[in-house]
């Protein structure tokens, strides 16, 4: 702004003030000296006086415009221009010191600065997921208060895996072809469906429902391959995050920004001090199976797929049937954490911000009916309404038709009346 400013009225004050010499304007500043002597006695204020007067007198006898004057009056106005800019400068620089980071780097979670603005296009996003609009505002931590934060060894080596396997689904599409593609939609129907949202989630984290132990270790097994850690490590984490939804000690809260939310909260050992806590997991621990997978989980998650699919298929098989069948079931389950959580609608009084959203509820076979899952957390069942798509409730129904599930878990009526809508509007309207 002040670098504008300078270029845009420099020019104009050069072309006056020379154009003022020029004409002969500007005797009163440069008068016409004969000798050293006359020099010498302009220092004098007598002098200095005389010769102002007879400069003046001179210019009001001339008929042109006293350009003189109107130089100094646009070097005034610049000036001031460029002070009013510099001082706007300076104090908008302050206000981003101040919203930034605290002084240290390694600024715990809770001390970083977050913003709250209202996200440009946010409203036509919400009119495509609801009907029922509202404003959406966004929690952000700021960003260099993120990156600059310092990083644990295990952080940079999660964002190595993370971007080698994310380099690798890039490369898929090089390699195409319809029996590598298809290879790559089944592996994510086998561990996006039946392991993560079907095991981890609704079995194991939330015992919705129970199942043979066969049945549930291969179950479990199946999640082990989305590459998202083993069972006791994704349980214990989910455990946490229901315990203290969109609070600080929320594991991927999405009030620390939508970054954070999807994916921001693997990079930070520091900022999810609570992953370290696996003792609300114990029903996990005390199995052998568990604990086996937990010793030996990259030799399932990554080095058996690999190898299994390169000797099935080759190199295309690999990209397509593991590193991109990985990235994209990382991206879809991520979503019900940060998209669920911002964009869709509430049938239920749960107290938090979490959303039904349509698109995530196709997408990760039912679980973006979320705000139906924070409202009924042990319900083995997401969709509650005909239309609400759940293909995880469908596979357990299935698995229930052949005594493979039992002891399923669904909403009671007294929770529904009690995180209605209605009911609280119509609590508030007979305490008003």
């Amino acid at each position: 702004m002040a670098r504008r400013s300078i270029s845009l009225l420099a020019p104009a004050v050069a072309i006056v003030l020379l154009f003022s010499v020029v004409t002969g304007q500007l005797n009163f500043l440069v008068p016409q000296l004969s000798h050293k002597g006359q020099m010498m006695g302009l220092l004098s204020s007598s002098t200095l006086t005389q010769g102002l007067k007879t400069s003046y007198a001179a210019s009001e006898s001339s008929s042109q415009p006293h350009w003189a004057v109107a130089s100094a009056v646009v070097v005034a106005l610049a000036a001031r221009n460029l002070r009013k800019v510099a001082t706007k400068a300076k104090t908008k620089k302050q206000q981003l010191r101040d919203m930034t980071a605290p002084d240290t780097a390694d600024a715990v979670r809770e001390e970083r600065k977050k913003g709250a603005k209202n996200v440009k296009g946010g409203s036509k996003m919400q009119r495509f997921f609801s009907v029922r609009n509202r404003k959406f505002w966004d929690f952000t931590v700021w960003p260099r208060t993120y990156f600059k934060r310092v990083w644990e060894k295990k952080d940079w080596l999660y964002a190595a895996l993370f971007g080698l396997i994310h380099a690798g689904a890039f490369c898929a599409p090089f390699y195409f072809s319809w029996d590598a593609l298809a290879v790559g939609f089944v592996g994510y129907v086998i561990t996006g469906m039946l392991g993560i949202t079907l095991s981890y989630h609704r079995q194991l984290a939330h015992l919705s429902f129970k199942s043979p132990k066969v049945v549930e270790y291969f179950m479990a097994y199946c999640g082990a391959l989305a590459m998202q850690s083993h069972p006791i490590n994704w349980v214990s984490s989910h455990r946490h995050h229901h315990g203290a939804t969109d609070t600080a000690n929320d594991v991927h809260s999405p009030k620390d920004g939508f970054w954070w939310s999807h994916a921001g909260w693997l990079l930070d050992q520091k900022g999810t001090w609570m992953r370290v806590d696996k003792s609300n997991a114990e029903d996990l621990s005390k199995q052998w199976f568990y604990r086996f997978l937990q010793k030996t989980y990259p030799l399932h998650a990554i080095v058996l797929p690999i190898v299994g699919l390169y000797c099935w298929g080759g190199l295309p098989y690999v990209l397509w049937g593991f590193f991109a069948r990985v990235v994209w079931t990382w991206h879809i389950t991520w979503a019900v954490n940060s998209v669920s959580h911002v964009w869709g609608f509430q049938d239920w009084n749960t107290g938090d911000i979490s959303m039904n959203n349509w698109l995530i509820g196709i997408l990760a076979f039912g679980e973006g009916w979320h705000n139906n899952h924070h409202a009924f957390e042990t319900s083995c069942r997401h969709g509650l309404k005909w239309w609400q798509i759940d293909m995880t409730w469908y596979t357990i129904k299935l698995l229930e038709s052949v005594g493979l599930a039992w002891d399923l878990k669904y909403p009671s009526e007294a929770k529904k009346r009690k995180l209605s809508w209605d009911a609280d509007e119509a609590a508030s309207a007979a305490i008003a």
